[in-house]
């Protein structure tokens, strides 16, 4: 029962902080949705470093991991993203977009493994 409310103490936490980064004015002068691609690869880096140094399956694994990191991520609002560049029909920047967002969070997420492994 303590993982649950520590999970979504994290998931909390997480949102709020994406809701912020998200709501930031830096990223009202792009084209392109970099709020929700800001937060995807500090978030897949953050994965990244936490997964080699936090015991899996321990409240504190539960609470970052799928809480906080899980609250902060988010494929919904990149999905929606998407459906509104295509709505558009900005149909580059959709595929640069979605291009963009996969091949970053990618390369994040291994350097962030990179230099977890390595503390």
């Amino acid at each position: 029962m303590i993982g649950i409310i520590l999970l979504a103490l994290g998931a909390a936490l997480g949102a709020a902080v994406r809701a912020y980064i998200v709501s930031l004015k830096i990223f009202e002068r792009f084209s392109l949705p970099y709020g929700t691609f800001t937060v995807n690869v500090v978030g897949a880096f953050l994965m990244g470093l936490s997964m080699p140094l936090i015991i899996q399956g321990s409240l504190l694994y539960f609470m970052v991991i799928f809480g906080f990191l899980g609250g902060l991520t988010t494929y919904s609002a990149f999905t929606l993203d998407q459906l509104r560049l295509f709505e558009a029909k900005a149909f580059r920047k959709l595929i640069k977009y979605t291009f963009m967002m996969m091949f970053f969070c990618l390369v994040a997420l291994a350097l962030g493994l990179l230099v977890g492994v390595s503390l």
